[in-house]
C-alpha cells in the first residue's frame, strides 16, 4: 500500500502517492522548495575592546592545536560558509519569531545581511531546519555568527604556559619544498632557492628529520602550487604544520636548531624558555625574547615582534624578521601575533603565494585575507578592514562578498574607525547592487543614523562631514517604508534630525522638509521654502541641491514663485533651442509657469510653445497639443485645464508628427484622434508612415507605432500585407513592451490566412516566439496559450513541429519525440499562466489529466520502492511525463520548474525535480540521485526509503 497524502497541483489533488516517502503536498506555493534568499540582520554590535574579544579566537587556536593531527588538511573554507560557536536560536525575521535552535559549532551559509526593526544588523543564513536535508533562511545577528568555532569542549590556554605548536592558522597551509635527514642537507636545499630567503623556515619534525617550508599560502591554492602554472612544481606539497615538533633559527642566511646542546627534555626547554621571557621583560631585552621565542615559547615571539617592530632595518630587524616572529606569536595561539602580522607595513605574508604563483589576482588565496578572518570575528577593527579589503578586489562583488564585506567594515566601524563608518552607506548599496532590489526602510533608518552621528547640522568647517547624506536617507525612509516601518518614534527621529538641519541653515534639510507633505504642518513647510531660497541666494559655493530646488519645493506656494520663474526661464530657453533638450522641457516649462499665477494666465507660456511648434523645431508641439486638448493636466497640485480646442490641437500634432523618429506621441494621438472622429483611413495611413519611418531608422527599442499600425490594420481589414510586415518587425524587435505581443499578431495572420495563405508552421513559429521571447523577458500569455494547443494537436496527428522547439529538444537535428513536444506544450501553457491567462492554466491541468491516464504518448519507465536495506517492496511499470507548473513564490520571477512525474498503474503519481542544484522527491529534500546502471533512485533521508525509475524502452 502507497500513502504519501495529496499532491496538490495547481487546484488539483493528486492522488496519494509511495509510502514513506514523505509527504506529496505540492502546491503551487510549495513548489519552490527552499525559501528564497533572505535577509539576515547584523545585530549591532556592542564596541568593546579588542583585549575582551581575542581570548575566544585564541581558544579555537590553542585548542586546534593539541592533538596530533594529520597532515592532511581540512578542505578550504568559502566565505560563504559560516559557524554559529554557541548554542542560540535563529529567527524567521530579523528579531523576530524564533525558527529554532541551532547547536554549538552548527556550519549556516551567508546569503544576506540587512538591518532589521530594532535597529541591528542581521545575516540572512541557509541553516539546517533538522527535517532530513531540509534547508531554510534564517536570521542571526551578525556577531554571533563566525568564520571559525574552537572544538567542542576545547579551553584556552595562555602561550605563555607551554611550548607552541606551528599548525597554520585556519584556510592556511605550509608549503613545504623539501624534506631532509639532517639540517646541513636542509640548508643545501634552502640556498637554492634564493628568491624565498625572507621567509624560508625549517622545522624539525615529530616523525623524524627535517622540513623545509617557503612560507603559508591559502588552502584554496594547494591544487594549485604544483600546477603548470607554478615556478615550483617537483615534490610541493602544503602541509598544517601538525608534524612540526620544532623551529629551526633561521638568521638570514643558514637554519640552525634553537638548543644545539639539547635541553634534557620538553620541561626544561619551556621552563629555559620562560625564564628568559621573564628575564626579557624586566631589562627590555629583545635579544632575551627572541630567545625564549626560539626554544618554543609562542608569547616571546609576539613580544620580540613588538620590540623591533619599529626599528631601523637591518640584521636581524626589518619587516621580514618581524613578520616571521609575528606570526609564530600567531601559530602559537596569540592573537596579537596574528594583528601584528597583517598591520606590518612591508609584510612578507604574501611573498610565496607572489613567488609560487606570478598569476594570481590580488584577492586570489591571500593569507592577509584569511588571518583577517579570524580576527574579525574576534572584532579587531583592522582584522576586519583588511578582510573587506581583500575581498572582491577591483571587481563588482557577489552578493554574499558585499555581505561579508559590509558586515566587516560595520564592525571597524563600531570598533571606532570613523573612515569606515563613512563609506558604509555605499558599502551596503553594493549590497543592494548585488542583490538586485533596493534599500529596505530599515536599511535606510539605520544607515541614516550612522550617518548623522558622523556630521554636525548647519555651516561646516573646513573638511568636516556634511549631513546631506542623512537628510536624504531620513527622506527616503519616510517616503518609501511601509506603514509597519514607519512607527511614531522613528518618524519622530527621523523629522527632527530634518528640522533641526534647516534651522542650522543646511540647504538640503530645508527643501527636503519643504517638499513633504503629510510630515510638516504647511506653515512649516513655507518656512522651510522660503529658508532654504534664502540660505541658497546667500551661499557663494552653492550647495547641489540649490540647482535644483525648483523640481523640489512645492510649487503651489506663494515663496516658490521666485524659484519657478527662474525654472520656466531655463526650460523655456532648452525649449526653443532645437539643437538642446526634449519635449520634457516644453512640458515642465508650461507646468513652472502654470505654478506662477501671472496676470496673463498662460499667455507667455503658450506663446513660447507656438514658437517651439513649427517646421525648425517640433519640441513643443506635443505640450501645445495637450494644452489645447479636453481633459488637460494636474501635476504636484497644478492645475492646467485643457482648452478644448480641437482645430489647433490637431494642427499641433500634425507639425509634431512631420518630425520623424522624433515626433514622439504626436503621431499617435494623431491617429487616436482622426479614428474617434471616424476617419480610419487616414489614422492608418499615419501609423503605417510612422511604423515605416522606425523601420527606415533601424528602431528596435520603441515599437508601439509598428504594433498599433498592424492592429489597426486588422481591426479594419485594411493593408493587410502591411499589417504583417509591421507586426512581423514589432515581432523580432526588443521592445520588452510590446515585441512578444506583435508575434501573436504575426501567428493569428499566419494561422487564419489574413492577407496572405494561411502557413500553420509560419503561425507555429511566431505563438513560440511570442511565448518564448529570444531577446526580451516578457512574454504574450495567448500566444503561450495558442503554441501550446497547436504542440498537442501536432500530437494527435502525429506530426513534428517544422521549427525547432524552444525546450524540449533532443540533439541538434532530431526530431522531437511526442512526449518532449508534450513536455513542452506544457511548459507553454505554465508560462501563459504566469501571464494571467486563465485559459492557459485549465489547459494544463487538462493536459495533466489526459497525460496521466496514458491518453497522450509517455516515455515508459519500471518504478520501485525500496526499503533501507535496498530491498524492493514495490515494483510496477509506470508513465513518465515531464511537467510544467510554476510555484507562487516564483511567479513574480516569472521562474519555471520541470517536474519528473511518474504515474503508477492505479493512478499515484511520484514526482521529482532539481532546483537551484537541489533535489526533491514528493517535496522532500533528498541528495542527488544514485545511478545503478540505467537506473536513479532518490533516498528519501527521512523515511529511509527510496525510489528508483529505469527506462522500459
Amino acid at each position: 500500500m502507497r500513502t504519501c497524502g495529496p499532491y496538490v497541483i495547481g487546484k488539483m489533488v493528486l492522488k496519494p502517492g509511495l509510502a514513506g516517502l514523505g509527504r506529496i503536498e505540492v502546491h503551487p506555493a510549495r513548489f519552490s522548495g527552499l525559501a528564497e534568499s533572505g535577509i539576515l540582520v547584523i545585530q549591532s554590535l556592542a564596541a568593546f575592546m579588542t583585549k575582551n574579544t581575542l581570548p575566544a579566537l585564541t581558544a579555537f587556536l590553542l585548542a586546534a592545536i593539541g592533538p596530533a593531527l594529520a597532515q592532511d588538511l581540512p578542505p578550504y573554507q568559502s566565505l560563504e560558509t559560516r559557524h554559529v560557536c554557541t548554542a542560540q536560536p535563529i529567527h524567521e525575521t530579523p528579531a523576530g519569531t524564533q525558527a529554532r535552535v541551532l547547536g554549538a559549532g552548527a556550519e549556516v551559509m551567508l546569503r544576506d545581511v540587512t538591518f532589521g526593526p530594532e535597529g541591528g544588523a542581521w545575516f540572512a543564513l541557509d541553516y539546517p531546519t533538522g527535517k532530513g536535508l531540509e534547508r531554510a533562511i534564517g536570521y542571526l545577528p551578525v556577531s554571533s555568527v563566525k568564520h571559525f568555532c574552537a572544538p567542542e569542549g576545547a579551553a584556552p590556554e595562555d602561550s605563555t604556559s607551554r611550548l607552541q605548536s606551528y599548525l597554520a592558522p585556519p584556510n592556511t597551509c605550509h608549503v613545504v619544498a623539501a624534506r631532509a635527514d639532517t639540517v646541513e642537507e636542509l640548508n643545501g636545499q634552502a640556498r637554492s632557492m634564493p628568491a624565498y630567503a625572507p621567509v624560508i623556515s625549517g622545522y624539525r619534525l615529530h616523525s623524524g628529520g627535517y622540513a623545509l617550508s617557503l612560507g603559508l599560502v591559502s588552502t584554496n591554492l594547494r591544487d594549485r602550487i604544483g600546477s603548470p602554472a607554478a615556478r615550483l612544481q617537483t615534490g610541493i606539497t602544503c602541509v598544517s604544520g601538525a608534524d612540526f615538533a620544532e623551529a629551526l633559527v633561521h638568521d638570514g642566511t643558514v637554519l640552525t636548531p634553537a638548543d644545539p646542546g639539547g635541553l634534557s627534555d620538553d620541561a626544561a626547554r619551556l621552563s629555559t624558555a620562560q625564564a628568559l621571557r621573564a628575564r626579557g621583560l624586566e631589562s627590555g631585552d629583545p635579544a632575551m625574547l627572541k630567545r625564549s621565542c626560539d626554544l618554543g615559547l609562542g608569547a616571546a615571539c609576539t613580544e620580540f615582534a613588538s620590540r623591533i617592530h619599529d626599528a631601523p632595518d637591518g640584521p636581524g630587524r626589518g619587516p621580514a624578521v618581524v613578520t616571521r616572529y609575528a606570526l609564530l606569536g600567531c601559530m602559537a595561539g596569540d592573537m596579537e601575533g596574528c594583528q601584528m602580522a597583517i598591520n606590518r607595513q612591508g609584510n612578507t605574508l604574501e611573498l610565496t603565494r607572489e613567488q609560487v604563483l606570478p598569476d594570481a589576482r590580488p584577492d586570489d588565496g591571500s593569507v592577509t585575507t584569511e588571518i583577517s578572518k579570524g580576527l574579525c570575528d574576534a572584532q579587531d577593527r583592522f582584522g576586519c578592514v583588511l578582510l573587506a579589503r581583500g575581498t572582491a578586489v577591483d571587481r563588482a562583488p557577489s552578493l554574499v562578498e558585499a555581505s561579508s564585506n559590509f558586515s566587516a567594515n560595520l564592525t571597524a566601524c563600531q570598533q571606532g574607525i570613523t573612515w569606515i563608518c563613512e563609506g558604509l552607506n555605499d558599502d551596503l548599496k553594493t549590497v543592494s547592487a548585488a542583490r538586485g532590489s533596493g534599500l529596505t526602510g530599515n536599511e535606510r533608518y539605520a544607515l541614516a543614523g550612522i550617518e548623522a552621528g558622523l556630521c554636525a547640522p548647519g555651516p561646516r568647517e573646513p573638511n568636516q562631514r556634511s549631513c546631506t547624506g542623512a537628510y536624504y536617507l531620513y527622506r527616503d525612509f519616510l517616503n518609501y517604508s511601509d506603514a509597519a516601518t514607519l512607527d511614531a518614534g522613528r518618524v519622530a527621529q527621523a523629522t527632527a534630525f530634518l528640522s533641526s538641519g534647516c534651522a542650522a541653515g543646511d540647504p538640503p534639510a530645508c527643501a527636503t522638509l519643504a517638499g513633504m507633505a503629510g510630515f510638516w504642518p504647511e506653515a512649516d513647510r513655507r518656512a522651510a521654502t522660503a529658508r532654504a531660497i534664502a540660505l541658497c541666494d546667500a551661499q557663494s559655493a552653492k550647495d547641489t541641491i540649490c540647482e535644483s530646488l525648483g523640481g523640489v519645493l512645492d510649487p503651489t506656494f506663494p515663496e516658490s514663485r521666485p524659484v519657478m520663474a527662474a525654472r520656466y526661464e531655463r526650460l523655456a530657453r532648452s525649449c526653443l533651442s532645437p539643437g538642446e533638450g526634449d519635449a520634457q522641457d516644453c512640458a515642465w516649462a508650461l507646468h513652472s509657469y502654470a505654478a506662477l499665477d501671472a496676470p496673463d494666465g498662460l499667455a507667455t507660456a503658450e506663446a513660447m510653445l507656438k514658437d517651439a511648434c513649427g517646421p525648425a523645431n517640433i519640441k513643443g508641439c506635443p505640450a501645445l497639443a495637450q494644452l489645447y486638448g479636453t481633459e488637460g493636466q494636474s501635476l504636484s497640485g497644478v492645475t492646467i485645464p485643457g482648452r478644448n480646442d480641437p482645430e489647433a490641437r490637431i494642427a499641433a500634432l500634425r507639425m509634431g508628427c512631420r518630425g520623424g523618429v522624433e515626433a514622439g506621441s504626436t503621431c499617435d494621438q494623431l491617429a487616436d484622434l482622426m479614428t474617434v472622429e471616424g476617419d480610419g483611413e487616414n489614422a492608418l495611413h499615419i501609423r503605417g508612415e510612422a511604423c515605416e519611418r522606425a523601420i527606415a531608422a533601424g528602431e528596435e527599442r520603441d515599437l508601439w507605432e509598428c504594433y498599433d499600425a498592424a492592429k489597426q490594420a486588422l481591426d479594419q481589414s485594411q493593408r493587410l500585407p502591411g499589417a504583417h510586415r509591421w507586426a512581423d518587425y514589432v515581432c523580432r524587435g526588443a521592445d520588452v513592451s510590446v515585441s512578444p505581443y506583435g508575434c501573436k499578431l504575426v501567428g493569428n495572420m499566419l494561422a487564419q490566412g489574413l492577407g496572405q495563405p494561411a502557413d500553420p508552421a509560419g503561425a507555429l513559429s511566431a505563438y513560440q516566439r511570442g511565448c518564448f521571447h529570444p531577446r526580451v523577458a516578457t512574454t504574450d500569455g495567448e500566444a503561450c496559450l495558442h503554441y501550446g494547443t497547436m504542440l498537442i494537436e501536432a500530437v494527435r496527428r502525429g506530426e513534428k513541429p517544422a521549427e525547432p522547439l524552444a525546450f524540449a529538444h533532443r540533439e541538434d537535428g532530431e526530431e522531437p519525440e511526442p512526449p518532449l513536444m508534450l513536455a513542452e506544450a506544457s511548459r507553454a501553457f505554465d508560462m501563459g499562466c504566469l501571464d494571467s491567462i486563465a485559459p492557459a492554466c485549465a489547459a494544463n491541468v487538462r493536459l495533466l489529466e489526459e497525460w496521466s491516464t496514458g491518453d497522450l504518448p509517455y516515455d515508459r519507465f519500471i518504478c520501485q520502492v525500496r526499503n533501507a536495506a535496498g530491498e524492493v517492496t514495490s515494483e510496477k511499470p509506470c508513465r513518465g511525463l515531464i511537467f510544467y507548473q510554476a510555484a507562487e513564490a516564483r511567479k513574480e520571477t516569472r521562474e519555471q520548474v520541470g517536474l519528473n512525474v511518474y504515474v503508477w498503474p492505479d493512478g499515484d503519481r511520484s514526482v521529482t525535480y532539481i532546483r537551484d542544484g537541489i533535489w526533491r522527491l514528493n517535496e522532500v529534500r533528498t541528495d542527488y540521485p544514485a545511478t545503478e546502471g540505467n537506473s536513479r533512485c532518490w533516498r528519501n533521508p527521512i523515511s529511509t526509503r527510496s525510489f528508483c525509475v529505469t527506462p522500459a524502452g
